[in-house]
């Protein structure tokens, strides 16, 4: 429950927030996310498709899994989506913020803000995983719960230009009353997402029966590029809404106030 004089969290307003968000500035955080996101994606895609192991097979050559030819590239690729993955959700959540500040985003300076906190960014990423990680060992539930408590960290540590451990516990401060509501957020996102994934689904199978690698690595690339741009900007918008109902801080005056 939230406490006594506290704002009530409204998922319609995060949620209507988001794609306004996104419809506003859509070839910005388009540009992003495929540049960030889409391109390494579809780069390691086209190799693992193109090196020809085949996991759906009776027999799978899991030797040529091990081997050093594989690995090798794939922990390189892994390498730098988890470093164009921070950049990217440094620069979508600053974009988004200054945007329902009343200003207009600008590509190059969003892109620098996420440049800027590429180390702090992954090590919130990774300091994220082990935790949640390691709670999902336990059971579902308390991995579930934690990540709900750590949901908006991301936009704490960009927009509040906190210490990264101080970020983690600004979240579960503001989160707290309101988790079940940022649960019921995140699953109506991801169920929306999974909708629009059929026809998508349908179109990689179509694509695939061409026979043409690149075009089913470039398709499932996109695809996965604009799911992450989405699930960043409602998370900013989550970050968003609690400030507002738990400290009275309106959209407009973020910018004021840790300018």
């Amino acid at each position: 429950m939230a406490e006594a004089g506290e704002g009530r969290y409204e998922i319609a307003s995060v949620i209507s927030r988001s794609f306004e968000t996104v419809r506003s500035n859509l070839g910005l955080f388009a540009g992003l996310a495929l540049i960030l996101s889409g391109v390494p994606a579809f780069a390691l895609n086209l190799w693992q498709t193109s090196f020809g192991v085949n996991l759906n097979a009776a027999q799978p050559d899991f030797s040529a899994l091990l081997s050093a030819a594989y690995l090798g590239p794939l922990f390189v690729g892994w390498l730098v989506a988890m470093v164009t993955n921070a950049v990217l959700q440094a620069s979508l959540t600053r974009a988004t913020v200054t945007h329902l500040s009343g200003e207009k985003p600008v590509f190059a300076q969003c892109l620098t803000v996420g440049v800027s906190m590429i180390l702090p960014m992954i090590g919130i990423g990774i300091l994220l995983a082990l935790g949640v990680g390691l709670a999902m060992l336990l059971l579902i539930v308390p991995g579930i719960i934690l990540w709900l408590c750590w949901s908006v960290v991301v936009p704490v540590y960009v927009q509040e230009k906190v210490g990264v451990i101080e970020a983690f516990g600004r979240s579960m401060a503001l989160t707290e009353g309101s988790r079940w509501r940022i649960f019921l957020t995140m699953l109506l996102v991801l169920v929306g997402l999974w909708l629009l994934s059929i026809p998508v689904g349908l179109l990689t199978v179509a694509v695939a029966a061409t026979g043409s690698v690149i075009a089913v690595s470039l398709v499932t690339a996109i695809v996965s590029a604009l799911g992450s741009m989405v699930m960043v900007t409602v998370q900013s918008c989550v970050y968003v809404e609690l400030r507002n109902v738990k400290e009275g801080v309106a959209p407009a005056d973020l910018e004021a106030i840790f300018a």
